[in-house]
């Protein structure tokens, strides 16, 4: 009987390198996870830029459209709206001043509530930001600057410029 060069070894039944089908997929599967919740983030992310940029915007302009306001004249009560042109077409703007306190002439307190309202469509929705102030019609004095002022007319109608009292003379 001739032999020929039969080797035989130990672990002969045992599978020879690589991957079963089974490991292939379960990696494919963790790699489709992990690739999907990234986009996610990315996704939400710049939906999250889109959304800060737009409400900046909205503010700035909110801001521009409540300067406008306070530098008419005269301001009256009522409301007011309207876009802001071809620069930003996706932006709208109310306005509405009405006066703070007494309606009658008797009761007036001189001062106006402006709030202005800057709207926007965002994936559907509609958002806004918005801003308010109170404008008088007179010129208002701080308590302290009013005591002052007062004060300044009474001691010879010359004006207090350091906020030293305004009394006595020279040498006292």
């Amino acid at each position: 009987m001739l032999m020929r060069n039969l080797r035989i070894t130990p672990h002969s039944s045992r599978r020879q390198g690589g991957f079963t089908l089974v490991e292939l997929v379960v990696a494919f599967l963790i790699l489709v996870i992990g690739v999907t919740a990234i986009l996610e983030l990315v996704s939400q992310s710049a939906l999250n830029a889109r959304y800060a940029k737009d409400k900046t915007t909205a503010t700035v302009l909110a801001q521009q459209k409540l300067e406008e306001l306070l530098a008419q004249q005269e301001l009256t009560a009522g409301e007011m709206e309207g876009d802001f042109g071809d620069a930003y077409p996706q932006f709208r703007w109310k306005a509405q001043v009405s006066e703070v306190g007494g309606e009658t002439s008797e009761t007036s307190t001189g001062l106006l509530q402006i709030v202005v309202v800057v709207e926007w469509q965002d994936r559907g929705q509609t958002r806004s930001v918005q801003l308010e102030t109170l404008q008088s019609s007179v010129p208002l004095l701080h308590p302290q600057e009013a005591m002052t002022q007062q004060a300044t007319t009474a001691a010879g109608g010359f004006p207090n410029i350091g906020g030293f009292p305004a009394q006595g003379g020279v040498g006292q």
